[in-house]
């Protein structure tokens, strides 16, 4: 089996939470991410993510840095105190200012193959189911 077809199952059983404002892109991550295995929640705006935070188990978030008017950071946040995991998608790279107040944070800059996000996934988790 090569690593290709291992990164197409290499989700399984994760809950992910995608936020991404651009319809068309979060329907290709949720679409590859679910095909990967994950159980997959999207949400297009802070108010909606934060509700799915604070009353779902989640395994790992998948942030757009930007969204719209405003940024991921509260949704950030609320993941970091409830444990998930989290990385974010973005234009820019991890050494923008932006990304001064998350050290240690995963950026991945897009465009990026869902396959690619997947293996950080698998990476920031460390293997978990």
């Amino acid at each position: 089996m090569s690593s290709q077809d291992k990164a197409w199952e290499s989700l399984r059983g994760l809950q992910i939470l995608l936020v991404e404002d651009d319809p068309l892109i979060c329907l290709d991550l949720e679409s590859s991410l679910s095909e990967m295995g994950a159980v997959v929640v999207t949400s297009a705006n802070v108010a909606a993510a934060l509700q799915v935070v604070a009353s779902s188990a989640l395994d790992f978030a998948v942030l757009d840095f930007e969204l719209g008017r405003e940024t991921s950071e509260p949704i950030a946040k609320a993941a970091r105190e409830r444990q998930v995991p989290f990385l974010y998608l973005s234009g820019y790279d991890q050494e923008d200012e932006r990304f001064r107040r998350w050290p240690g944070v995963a950026v991945l800059v897009k465009p990026i193959s869902a396959v690619m996000i997947a293996r950080r996934i698998r990476e920031i988790v460390g293997g978990r189911p």
